[in-house]
């Protein structure tokens, strides 16, 4: 982790971000001459986590700038201007009980193992047709002219957080008849591409007043219709919200086959990681979300069809910024061998995997039509373009044996905000069960340095441990099945690690794989 240092009175001063390289914008705390940061931080920001959320959700709603106290203004004008608007609510996701308990669906998708939330819109408007009906609770078809509009509060002070609407499926009864009922006919007569349709508004790139995107109005619309667009906007201003919280997203018509019949079914995500005050953070706010306190969604449309008037596809932000984690190999190298000579005495033989890029971006997923169909062909898995992401192949753990899981926190190198590895179980239900990151790497630090240390780059590594029984190993994660699966997938499933490095500060959107160091898994099985 980075380490600042002042003079010796202790002032306050601007700190390095514990997540990334970039300045954070919202806490200024004591620094203390010439000791490492990390560790004080950490518990500093715990100490300080739900203090802060209280106290800015107070100062947020008790100077007149709750946004949801303009609501009522809002839905007037919008029916005097000619629209309908029905309102639908907040879902926390849970994608593995959705896997294992409910079986609505047949794979998590890989789903990250961090906090997210969706919409659940009300299905008036929409085909009352089987063939027609919604893949899940919380897709929902548009007409070419209709929006999505959620107006609230953004969460408190945590590394990240994010908005966006995926593809989720599409009309396409030919190929889903192809495929087995159990993967890819699941939903047959839809496919499941999940597909990004542009870059989300995140942390990084909310538009919203103050000097920090913490407990901010926002205004989020969500469109494909440039009149629909500008009229919702012009709704809001005549209700009082301000231009500068108006975010918006485009949906291409280009793209997306709009429609309440065949049309395609979206998908719409909240995401937070890494709060400050720690999960519970998160687990309070996502309640206050549910119950309508501090978000409200919904779904508008004009009373007449407006003619079709496409928004262009968004333009992109550059991924590349030339800068590499190259001159960190040396070091990976070191650390590499350090951890294979260290468990070969301790009486393990080592086989390195593989690690690789490669999953399919969202434009290319649509155009070429890279449904999910199970462990040989998992299409895009809800990429989105603020990570990157690199994955090793399935493995099994051996009896008596384990894996080790090492690389670079990304943030340390300021290639991500925040970078995670998270493990994997059973390669059709793909059941994400614990994982590891930059906030983990803070609060407990020196895993790899443990190996090297008289390395100086060694603190910005990490080594983590994967077993079938961590035995209250702190630096471990355990491969064991989620209960709401018995029976679902073997005591001793195969597992797969998954890398992400999310916004990199200077582009706002993932860095390249070309650009990091790919992080790394040695499985160790008894001599």
């Amino acid at each position: 982790m980075p380490t600042d240092t002042v003079s010796t009175d202790s002032r306050l001063t601007r700190t390095e971000s514990p997540f990334c390289g970039a300045p954070n914008r919202l806490f200024r705390i004591p620094q203390p001459q010439g000791k490492r940061m990390g560790r004080f931080r950490a518990l500093a920001y715990a100490a300080l986590g739900l203090t802060l959320f209280l106290l800015l959700s107070h100062r947020a709603f008790g100077q007149g700038n709750d946004p949801l106290a303009k609501v009522p203004k809002l839905l007037q004008v919008l029916d005097r201007d000619g629209f309908d608007a029905k309102e639908g609510t907040f879902r926390i996701l849970d994608p593995i009980k959705y896997a294992c308990e409910e079986k609505i669906i047949p794979t998590t998708y890989y789903n990250n193992v961090q906090p997210y939330m969706s919409v659940n819109l009300p299905t008036d408007w929409e085909s009352t047709a089987p063939e027609m009906r919604r893949a899940l609770p919380i897709n929902y078809f548009l007409r070419q002219d209709e929006a999505v509009v959620i107006v609230g509060t953004t969460p408190p002070p945590m590394a990240y957080f994010s908005y966006q609407t995926f593809l989720f499926g599409r009309y396409n009864p030919e190929k889903t008849s192809t495929y087995p009922k159990t993967l890819g006919g699941y939903f047959a007569p839809y496919e499941v591409l999940f597909a990004y349709l542009g870059d989300q508004v995140s942390s990084l790139t909310l538009a919203s007043t103050g000097s920090n995107p913490y407990n901010r109005p926002m205004v989020y619309i969500s469109a494909g219709n440039r009149q629909t667009q500008e009229r919702v906007r012009a709704a809001l201003l005549a209700a009082g919200y301000p231009a500068a919280i108006i975010n918006t997203e485009t949906l291409p018509a280009s793209m997306v086959r709009f429609g309440y019949d065949k049309g395609d079914q979206f998908l719409f995500l909240m995401r937070m990681a890494i709060a400050v005050g720690g999960s519970d953070v998160i687990n309070e706010f996502e309640k206050t979300i549910e119950a309508g306190q501090v978000m409200r969604v919904f779904r508008v449309r004009p009373k007449v069809e407006f003619p079709l008037d496409p928004l262009p596809a968004p333009v992109l932000r550059p991924r590349s910024t030339g800068h590499t984690e190259i001159d960190m190999y040396p070091t990976m190298e070191k650390l590499r061998q350090a951890i294979i000579d260290s468990n070969s005495k301790l009486g393990y033989a080592a086989q390195e995997l593989d690690s690789t890029g490669g999953i399919p971006e969202g434009y290319p997923t649509i155009e070429q039509e890279l449904a999910w169909n199970g462990p040989t062909q998992e299409g895009t898995l809800g990429y989105g373009r603020d990570a990157s992401y690199v994955g090793t192949e399935w493995f099994n753990l051996p009896e008596g044996g384990f894996a080790i899981v090492y690389g670079l926190d990304h943030s340390a190198t300021q290639k991500a905000t925040y970078s995670s590895a998270s493990i994997y179980l059973d390669q059709i239900i793909t059941a994400g069960i614990q994982t590891v990151d930059s906030g983990t790497f803070a609060k407990l630090p020196g895993t790899a340095t443990a190996y090297l240390p008289s390395e100086p780059d060694a603190s910005k590594f990490y080594v983590w441990k994967v077993a079938r029984n961590c035995n209250g190993d702190p630096h471990c994660m355990e491969a064991k099945p989620p209960s709401v699966c018995t029976g679902l997938m073997s005591a001793e499933p195969l597992v797969r690690v998954f890398f992400r490095a999310y916004a990199e500060p200077a582009t706002q959107v993932g860095p390249p794989e070309s650009e990091l160091l790919y992080d790394r898994v040695i499985v160790f099985s008894p001599k």
